[in-house]
């Protein structure tokens, strides 16, 4: 059978047989999928590859196009949305060296976990003894910022199932518990201010979450058919919902606090 094709003004884009090998590769989260799935799986997957908005718009308007006229379905037209959107080699904005969403999440991680070491030893006044599981603590954490973005890639093609929910409930409640254990029989290497430590961290907090504001706000890259306009602005739900993630660290924080100056008290 020859190759399909899709023909638009300029533009020729061509995928294999469906019928022809595909290494195993069966998309991002299921081996079948209706034609809107697919379509999802398939823009997903022309974000992970870097694709500019406007061009994920031409693609999938393309894609849309040559199924209403092939009278069957996106998967058996086009096989898996990975597969495809590889076979574009469409346009694609260079990647930085360094992952800055990934950057940023790290830093107010790591502003968080210093509220959670300082806060307590400045409301009573204390110095932050610092020891080897509370530096171990900092190095996952600044490994796992550098990692995020690949985490994240390949989070996003896998199905959730409920084995990894399992985990990872097990995982939040074994490695704080391990951590306490380490930390109460583990000897203090040195001694660090209170005060300077929550400063740091009130910027570690900060600092990221504006600056993550701000660009958003900026250098947005929607996604766009041909002759189309972006929305003017985002609806409310999907602003609330970017809102708490790029403030999600600085929220947490609040609590922390909050727990600290009136915990405390209670405790008493």
């Amino acid at each position: 059978m020859p190759d399909l094709a899709i023909e638009r003004p300029g533009r020729i884009m061509t995928t294999s047989n469906p019928c022809d090998s595909d290494n195993g590769s069966t998309g991002i989260r299921s081996a079948k999928t209706d034609d809107a799935t697919w379509f999802d799986e398939f823009t997903i997957e022309l974000r992970l590859l870097a694709v500019p908005g406007s061009a994920i718009g031409d693609a999938v308007a393309s894609a849309r196009e040559f199924l209403a006229d092939a009278g069957t379905s996106a998967e058996e037209c086009f096989g898996s949305p990975k597969r495809y959107a590889d076979e574009l080699d469409l346009p694609t904005i260079p990647r930085k060296a360094v992952n800055g969403a990934g950057l940023r999440a790290g830093l107010g991680v790591l502003g968080l976990i210093g509220f959670l070491v300082s806060a307590l030893p400045l409301v009573q006044g204390e110095a932050v003894s610092v020891d080897l599981p509370t530096l171990s603590m900092f190095a996952v954490v600044f490994i796992g910022a550098v990692l995020m973005p690949t985490f994240l890639s390949s989070l996003a093609r896998v199905r959730p199932r409920a084995w990894m929910v399992v985990v990872a409930a097990l995982l939040g409640f074994a490695l704080p518990i391990g951590l306490s254990l380490w930390t109460d029989s583990a000897q203090s290497l040195f001694t660090v201010s209170a005060l300077v430590i929550v400063i740091v961290s009130a910027l570690l907090v900060l600092v990221p979450a504006i600056w993550s504001q701000v660009r958003h706000s900026l250098r947005d890259d929607p996604i766009v058919e041909p002759g189309g306009t972006p929305a003017p602005r985002p609806s409310i739900s999907t602003r609330l919902f970017l809102g708490m993630i790029t403030w999600s660290m600085v929220i947490l924080s609040i609590v922390i606090w909050l727990f600290v100056l009136f915990g405390e008290p209670i405790e008493r």
